[in-house]
């Protein structure tokens, strides 16, 4: 059991249980920083996230939304699962991939042309989800493009975060069966994963509790591009 990732769980379990979408789109690169590999990553991650986004979906199937939602079950998924198989197969520079998407999702509030790119790439919703599952299937960031496009739609904040939770849950769990499915090496049920796993739910109980309804969104943007601007830099400048 490692300090280090019980850490990076407690924070990015944190800002998940808020807004949907936080142990991958944080967790990943703040353990690539650390020197951990893709695939330990995703072992520790997927089901911390499953576990949180089912606790998030309790009480609140039928906000969901359902259009949206299927839409990314037939354009996104597929590509989720070949190109994080393709990740197995071939020797992708996930940090360097990595790093470079978060220095540019991170500046799209104060860059006009990557935020017109963004608003005018979301008009067409089915080339956006496949570029979405692209992206998520190698870097395991899909998070930032799926919280754009939810946030942009006409929901209540708890109709946001429940579709969020949806989408990143279906995510996770055919993410979860490829790596059990197509990897070698897939180890996934050791003593200290379970308590990582566990710590994610937990915390989620916990934050709902006591933060949730204190958290603007507009606070949150502003926090997450720098942090994102911060790690990508860091990924990029250490490759």
């Amino acid at each position: 059991m490692s300090i280090d990732i019980i850490l990076v769980i407690f924070f990015t379990a944190s800002v998940q249980s808020i807004f949907g979408t936080g142990v991958l789109l944080f967790g990943t690169p703040l353990l690539l920083i650390l020197g951990y590999k893709f695939q330990y990553i995703l072992i520790i991650l997927l089901p911390t996230s499953i576990l949180i986004n089912l606790f998030q979906l309790r009480n609140n199937l039928g906000k969901i939304h359902i259009r949206f939602y299927k839409r990314l079950l037939v354009y996104s998924i597929p590509l989720i699962i070949t190109f994080l198989y393709l990740t197995e197969s071939f020797a992708f520079k996930i940090d360097v991939i990595i790093g470079v998407f978060l220095v540019i999702i991170s500046q799209k509030e104060t860059i006009l042309s990557i935020n017109r790119f963004m608003k005018r790439l979301i008009k067409y919703e089915n080339i956006y989800l496949m570029i979405m599952g692209i992206i998520h299937g190698i870097t395991n960031l899909g998070g930032a493009l799926l919280s754009a496009i939810v946030f942009s739609k006409n929901l209540t904040k708890e109709g946001k975060r429940t579709t969020i939770a949806a989408c990143y849950l279906t995510f996770a769990i055919f993410q979860l069966s490829t790596i059990i499915i197509f990897f070698e090496n897939n180890n996934i049920v050791f003593g200290s994963n379970l308590i990582y796993w566990a710590l994610g739910p937990a915390i989620f109980f916990i934050v709902e509790r006591y933060i949730y309804f204190k958290i603007r969104e507009t606070t949150y943007i502003n926090y997450s591009n720098l942090f994102l601007l911060v790690m990508g830099l860091m990924l990029v400048i250490k490759n």
